[in-house]
């Protein structure tokens, strides 16, 4: 079942729309990791850089075009199989009939303050590497956002995503969610040639 209060998980994509939920900023689909899948991207990732910024039709995501350079085989079509369904999912969950998408490897921490998204709802899923930290509300100081004070209370704990969890991240631009963010931030990238791969998703 859902856990009460400002964040969810949940074990169906059908129960993603507990986004819509008042008071609730995240709401995760914990889908468990696909092993090969995970397999074959991080052996990929070792060699291959992506970053690929597009704007979508919600109902026609196509990146094989654009991915090239990488090794095309069964796992690469599984991946892209991967992507178009989140990306319908995300449409017909939000309405939205154009989606910004961005798919990129990072090697170096992008942002790793705190803080909340100017957005409507965001979401991210991570298919390599650390993945996304975040705040629970409670141990949230909302003022030291944006400032150079902590945002999380003393002592609080620093939640992470897992690897192929799909994430929506209520921001700032929601109606009536001003002041109520998903907070979060990236996680630290090991200095020794860690890496990530991140898609992010936004209404447009």
């Amino acid at each position: 079942m859902p856990l009460a209060g400002p964040h969810s998980f949940v074990w169906s994509p059908e129960a993603l729309t507990d986004i819509y939920r008042e008071g609730v900023n995240l709401c995760v689909w914990r889908r468990g990791l696909d092993a090969g899948l995970s397999t074959w991207l991080a052996r990929v990732m070792r060699e291959h850089d992506v970053d690929l910024v597009t704007r979508v039709r919600g109902d026609s995501l196509d990146l094989g075009g654009s991915l090239r350079g990488l090794p095309r085989d069964a796992m690469f079509d599984a991946w892209l199989e991967d992507l178009r369904f989140l990306a319908r999912l995300y449409a017909d969950l939000l309405g939205a009939e154009e989606l910004g998408v961005r798919l990129y490897t990072l090697s170096r921490d992008m942002c790793p303050r705190f803080h909340v998204d100017r957005v409507g709802v965001r979401l991210l899923c991570t298919y390599a590497g650390p993945a996304t930290e975040w705040l629970e509300n409670v141990h949230v100081v909302r003022g030291a956002l944006g400032a150079t004070g902590e945002v999380p209370r003393p002592g609080a704990p620093v939640r992470a995503l897992e690897r192929f969890d799909v994430a929506l991240l209520k921001g700032e631009a929601w109606p009536g969610n001003a002041g109520n963010g998903a907070v979060h931030r990236s996680p630290a990238i090991a200095k020794d040639g860690g890496r990530r791969l991140l898609l992010s998703i936004d209404a447009l």
